[in-house]
C-alpha cells in the first residue's frame, strides 16, 4: 500500500490506468467489481503515499484515509452539485485522482522515504490482521440478508444515481454511509450485498491497524499488537465491518484523526494538523458520534503548543479551513434543507431523551451493560474492566497519559449519563478501552515478571491466551457462524450458557445490526406480475431492496402475503387478513423455513426454492422508488406542512356490496411532529361508506414523512 522510490511511478500509473481499462470493459459482476475497489480505495492510497513520509504503517494509514475521503467527497460534490456523472466521466475524475499523486511526487524529486521498515511486530500485525479479515469479517459476508437502515442507504444510494440529490440531505445521518456503497455501485452499474458491504469491511480492517499505531504511539510497540488483537475480536468491530452502515467508518476517521494530531504533535508539519482537521470532519459526514473524538484530538495538538512554547496562527486558520470547508460542503445545504428541524428533534428527544422525565444527568448503565455483554461474552467485558483499572494504575504511579483515557472515557460517559436510549452507539468508547487493556496487560505481566515469577507469568500469559480464545469463540458464534442464527434464536441455541453466562434474563430487542439472517428475500427476485401487489409481515425497507420496489400495499387489497419466519423487523399483521388464502409456496434456507407464500388465487402448483446461496445483482433504476404522480392533480395545502398533490379513483369493484379505492397524494414539505388521521367518506347527504385512519392502512403516521416525499396514501371504501 506504500509507495516508495524503489518502485517507477510510471509503471504504477500505467497499473492504475490497465485497471481503470478493466472497470470500462468488464461485464457487471464480481471481477467488475474487484477492479473497481482496487481502483477507487486502494491505487488513490499507493499513490497518495508517495506524498507522505514517515512510517510504513503510518504512511499507509494517513494515504488509505486521504483516498477514501476525497473519492467520497468528489462523488458528493459530482451528484449533489453537478448532477448525474454518468459511468465514464467519474471513472475519468477516479483514475485522475489515482495517478496525480504520482505527478505530484515526480515534480518534488520522488516519492517521500520511509524512515522505518520491516520489524519483528510487522509479523505480528500482519497475522492479527489476516485473522481478523479471514476469520471474523469476510467468512459469510454476503450470506446476511440487508436489514432495514441497510435497505435505506441502499435505496438512497439509487435514487441520488438516478439523479434525486436531495435524498442526501433528508437522511438524518452523515452523507459517507450512503456515498461509500454509491461509488461501487455507479462505476459497476449493478451491486449485490458482498460488494455493496466491502468498502465497510476494509474501513474495519483499517481500524485494526490504526489501533495499533495508536497504542504504539501512546505506550509501546506490545501494547499496539495487544489493542490490535482484541478489537479484532470485538463484536462491534466485527458487526460494523459486515454492514452497509456508519459506525466503521465513524472510529476509522477518528482514529486516523488522532493518529494525524499524534504525528503533529511529535513533528510540528502544518500537513498533520490540516490532515487532523479533515479527518475528525470526515467522521462527522459519517455521524455525529464521532465529535466525541475531538476532545482527545484536541487535547494532543495543544500539547504541542505546550510543550513548544508557541503557537502558529497560520498552521491553525489552515487545518480550521479545511475541516470547515469538508462539513460546509453538506452542512450548509443540510442546515437550510427541509430536514435539519427533524434531525435536531430525532437527536434531542428520541436519542437524548430530552423530553423523559429526569433530567440531566440520567443513568443508562444498564443499557450500556447488557448491549456490552450481548455483542460480546461477559468474560471478554470483565477483562477489558480489569486491565484498565491496571492501566489507570500504573498510569497514576509512573505517567499518565490522557490521550487514551479521554478517547475511552468521554463516550462512555457521554452514553451513560447523557443519553436515554444508548443502543449500539456504545461501540464509541471500545476502540479506547481496548488501548488502555493493552497497556494494562503488558503493566501487569511486567511487575509480575519483575517479582522473577516465572511460572507465575507463564500461568497468566496462558490465563490471558485462554481468554482471548474465549472471548474470540463467543464473537464468531454470535456474528460468523451462520447454523443456527443465534442472535435470532437466543433461548435455544445460545452460546454454551455454562460457558458464557449473561447478567440479565432477556437480550436487547432493539436497535441490533450485523448478526446474521436469513429469510429468503434474494429467491423472491423474478417472481412475475401475478404475485403483485403483495404484503408482508417485514418491513418494506428490505422488501423494496430484493424485490425491486415491487408493488407493495399494506391495505387488504394485496394478492400475495410473503411471510417470513422470524423476521428481521417485524411488522404486526392481522392473522384473518389470510382467512381464503391458500399456501402456495416456500422459500428455504440451508433446510429451514424461511418465507411462506399464501396467494389469494391458488393456480395449483406449489413453489418450493432454496435461497441460501443465490445473490441478486441490482441495478439503481431497479431500487430507486417508482416516480408518481397522480390522475386527478390537485394542489391544496393544509396547514403549514402538508400538500395534497392529487387523487385516483379506482371504481372496477363498485356496486352493492363492494368496493371503491380512492388513492391520495400527499407531500410533506416541512418536518411533522404529529400524527394526523385521514377521513374519507363517501356522503350525499347520507354517509354510505367510510375509510379513517392514519395513513397508508395506519403504517405510515405522517411524524414518519420526510420533507419532498410524495405519500401514496391508499383508502378502501
Amino acid at each position: 500500500m506504500v509507495l516508495d522510490k524503489r518502485i517507477g511511478i510510471w509503471v504504477v500509473a500505467a497499473i492504475i490506468l490497465a485497471n481503470a481499462l478493466l472497470v470500462a470493459v468488464l461485464p457487471q459482476g464480481p471481477l467488475s467489481q474487484g477492479a473497481i475497489f482496487l481502483l477507487l480505495w486502494i491505487w488513490p492510497a499507493v499513490t497518495i503515499s508517495a506524498l507522505i513520509d514517515g512510517h510504513v504503517v503510518e504512511r499507509a494509514l494517513m494515504s488509505t484515509g486521504v483516498a477514501m475521503l476525497l473519492n467520497s467527497l468528489l462523488l458528493y460534490v459530482y451528484t449533489f452539485f453537478l448532477g448525474d456523472p454518468g459511468k465514464f466521466p467519474y471513472l475519468v475524475v477516479v483514475s485522475a485522482v489515482a495517478i496525480a499523486p504520482l505527478l505530484a511526487a515526480q515534480l518534488k524529486g520522488g516519492p517521500k522515504q520511509i524512515t522505518s521498515g520491516q520489524t519483528k511486530a510487522s509479523w505480528s500485525l500482519l497475522f492479527i490482521v489476516l485473522v481478523a479479515a479471514l476469520a471474523f469479517r469476510a467468512t459469510n459476508m454476503g450470506y446476511k440478508e440487508l436489514q432495514g437502515d441497510e435497505g435505506v442507504v441502499m435505496v438512497r444510494a439509487a435514487s441520488v444515481l438516478t439523479g434525486d440529490s436531495a435524498e442526501l440531505l433528508i437522511h438524518q445521518k452523515g452523507p459517507l454511509e450512503i456515498l461509500t456503497p454509491m461509488a461501487q455501485w455507479l462505476l459497476g452499474g449493478t451491486i449485490e450485498d458482498f460488494w455493496a458491504r466491502l468498502p465497510f469491511m476494509w474501513a474495519g480492517m483499517l481500524v485494526v491497524v490504526a489501533l495499533y499505531w495508536l497504542g504504539r504511539s501512546w505506550f509501546r510497540e506490545s501494547v499496539g499488537l495487544i489493542a490490535a488483537s482484541l478489537f479484532a475480536i470485538n463484536g462491534f468491530g466485527i458487526a460494523f465491518s459486515r454492514i452497509i452502515q456508519y459506525q466503521s467508518l465513524v472510529i476509522l476517521f477518528g482514529c486516523l484523526a488522532l493518529v494525524a494530531a499524534w504525528r503533529y504533535r511529535g513533528t510540528g508539519r502544518r500537513g498533520s494538523i490540516i490532515l487532523t482537521a479533515a479527518f475528525l470532519a470526515g467522521g462527522l459526514l459519517a455521524h455525529y458520534d464521532a465529535i466525541l473524538v475531538a476532545p482527545a484530538a484536541a487535547w494532543i495538538v495543544v500539547g504541542r503548543i505546550r510543550n513548544e512554547g508557541k503557537f502558529d496562527y497560520w498552521e491553525w486558520i489552515w487545518a480550521s479551513l479545511v475541516g470547515i470547508l469538508i462539513l460546509a460542503l453538506f452542512y450548509v445545504p443540510f442546515l437550510f434543507g427541509p430536514s435539519f428541524q427533524n434531525t435536531i428533534g430525532y437527536l434531542v428527544n428520541d436519542r437524548l431523551g430530552s423530553g423523559q422525565p429526569g433530567g440531566f444527568p440520567r443513568w443508562s448503565g444498564f443499557e450500556v451493560w447488557r448491549m456490552s455483554t450481548f455483542y460480546n461474552s461477559l468474560w471478554y467485558v470483565l477483562g477489558l474492566i480489569v486491565l484498565i483499572l491496571i492501566a489507570l494504575w500504573e498510569m497514576l504511579e509512573r505517567r499518565f497519559v490522557l490521550a487514551p483515557l479521554l478517547y475511552f472515557a468521554i463516550p462512555l460517559l457521554f452514553y451513560l449519563f447523557l443519553v436515554e436510549d444508548p443502543r449500539t452507539h456504545v461501540y464509541t468508547f471500545f476502540p479506547g478501552a481496548v488501548i488502555l487493556a493493552g497497556s494494562g496487560a503488558i503493566s501487569g505481566w511486567k511487575r509480575v515478571n519483575s517479582l522473577n515469577g516465572w511460572t507465575l507469568s507463564a500461568s497468566l500469559i496462558g490465563i490471558f491466551a485462554v481468554w482471548l480464545g474465549v472471548s474470540a469463540l463467543y464473537s464468531y458464534l454470535m456474528l460468523v457462524d451462520i447454523n443456527p442464527e443465534r442472535q435470532r434464536t437466543w433461548a435455544d441455541n445460545r452460546p454454551q450458557p455454562a460457558l458464557y453466562p449473561v447478567t440479565w434474563e432477556e437480550p436487547p430487542q432493539f436497535g441490533l445490526f450485523g448478526f446474521p439472517h436469513q429469510a429468503g428475500w434474494r429467491a423472491l427476485g423474478e417472481l412475475d406480475s401475478s404475485f403483485y401487489p403483495y404484503s408482508s409481515n417485514e418491513e418494506e425497507e428490505i422488501t423494496n431492496w430484493y424485490l425491486a420496489q415491487a408493488n407493495r400495499t399494506y391495505c387488504e387489497d394485496f394478492s400475495t402475503f410473503f411471510l417470513a419466519e422470524n423476521a428481521q423487523d417485524e411488522i404486526r399483521y392481522d392473522t384473518q387478513l389470510l382467512e381464503g388464502f391458500d399456501s402456495t409456496g416456500l422459500i428455504s434456507v440451508d433446510g429451514r423455513e424461511g418465507i411462506n407464500i399464501f396467494q389469494r388465487v391458488n393456480n395449483g402448483e406449489f413453489m418450493n426454492l432454496n435461497a441460501g446461496d443465490q445473490r441478486r445483482w441490482l441495478a439503481p433504476q431497479e431500487v430507486a422508488p417508482p416516480a408518481v404522480k397522480a390522475e386527478n392533480e390537485l394542489d391544496l395545502q393544509l396547514g403549514d406542512s402538508i400538500r395534497l398533490l392529487g387523487y385516483d379513483l379506482d371504481q372496477s369493484t363498485t356496486g352493492p356490496g363492494g368496493s371503491l379505492k380512492l388513492t391520495l397524494y400527499w407531500e410533506a414539505f416541512k418536518a411533522i411532529d404529529r400524527n394526523y388521521q385521514v377521513f374519507v367518506h363517501l356522503y350525499d347527504g347520507t354517509m354510505r361508506a367510510q375509510h379513517d385512519g392514519a395513513p397508508e392502512c395506519a403504517m405510515n403516521p405522517t411524524t414518519r414523512w420526510e420533507p419532498g416525499q410524495i405519500i401514496v396514501d391508499p383508502h378502501i371504501l
